[in-house]
């Protein structure tokens, strides 16, 4: 008979989560690309729950994921993060960061005030599934409007994909 797989105690799995949101965080500050796509499974999943009609809602696997997320820099300019709470939960593979940034969009000068608040779900030891919840209108505001967003961040209407939820 053999025995189960032994898991990590549950203080090294949300110290190891953790360090994982610690680590996306700067990576993707500096666009290290090659570093942070390393945090994601293979099988990762980045989603906008409050993605609006028009806008791709989910990205599925490493390859989709560092495609859309390496096209975003430049569109936004964070001058100042005014509150970052990382918040572990109950499930050790499970943490939720809040953060609020005031910025400005370049192409336009308008300000791009935001509050994210962002789920991180860990699958051995990598990034799994990653949720962002933030306000559209804030973006489309700042980037001059919704066809400008549409056209120029990430949107599958520039592309003539289908732009439904997954």
């Amino acid at each position: 008979m053999s025995s189960p797989p032994i898991s990590p105690p549950d203080d090294e799995v949300r110290a190891a989560t953790l360090r994982l949101v610690g680590d996306y965080q700067t990576l993707i500050g500096q666009q290290r690309w090659d570093e942070w796509i390393a945090l994601w499974a293979e099988d990762g999943v980045l989603d906008f729950p409050f993605a609006p009609a028009g806008r791709q809602r989910t990205y599925r696997g490493k390859g989709e994921i560092l495609a859309y997320m390496s096209a975003t820099p430049g569109r936004v300019a964070i001058d100042r993060v005014d509150q970052l709470r990382i918040l572990p939960m109950q499930d050790p593979a499970i943490a939720v960061v809040e953060v609020t940034i005031k910025g400005h969009a370049p192409a336009t000068g308008a300000p791009y005030d935001q509050t994210y608040v962002l789920f991180f779900e860990t699958k051995a030891g990598k990034l799994w599934r990653y949720r962002e919840y933030w306000n559209p209108l804030v973006s489309i505001d700042a980037m001059g409007g919704r066809e400008t967003w549409a056209a120029g961040f990430g949107s599958p209407l520039a592309s003539g994909r289908d732009g439904g939820a997954a």
